[in-house]
């Protein structure tokens, strides 16, 4: 079974391109549009090998505090997180995670998912 990537993202234009361009890697992809939708996703999952995520979203969290619950409960899973408006420092991230500035290529994209897949 090859690993699963979940894509959380609010635009909808967006989300649907960062999964086509992650399909073509080979690996499986679930997509949501808010960290509140994510969460069931994950509890429910024991394939999501990796998680992309926004920061800016609507719900009651965003993708930070989205990140924030991922690396307290589910330790060793890595997360990429993402945006246009705000950077983060590298230097805040878990080893297993990091933040890309949009807009990324998609050769960006690939590069970063197979720093956490073996694809």
């Amino acid at each position: 079974m090859s690993p699963t990537v979940l894509v959380v993202e609010d635009d909808e234009i967006l989300r649907s391109l960062t999964v086509e361009a992650i399909s073509l890697l080979g690996v499986c992809v679930m997509d949501c549009a808010s960290a509140d939708d994510a969460l069931p996703l994950l509890e429910d999952s024991t394939s999501i090998a990796l998680v992309i995520t926004d920061i800016f979203m609507p719900g009651s969290m965003d993708g930070l505090e989205l990140a924030n619950i991922i690396w307290s409960r589910w330790p060793c899973l890595p997360v990429i997180v993402t945006s246009g408006k705000k950077s983060v420092p590298d230097r805040l991230w878990p080893s297993h995670s990091m933040f890309m500035r949009k807009p990324w290529s998609l050769d960006a994209l690939h590069q970063a998912v197979r720093t956490y897949l073996s694809v």
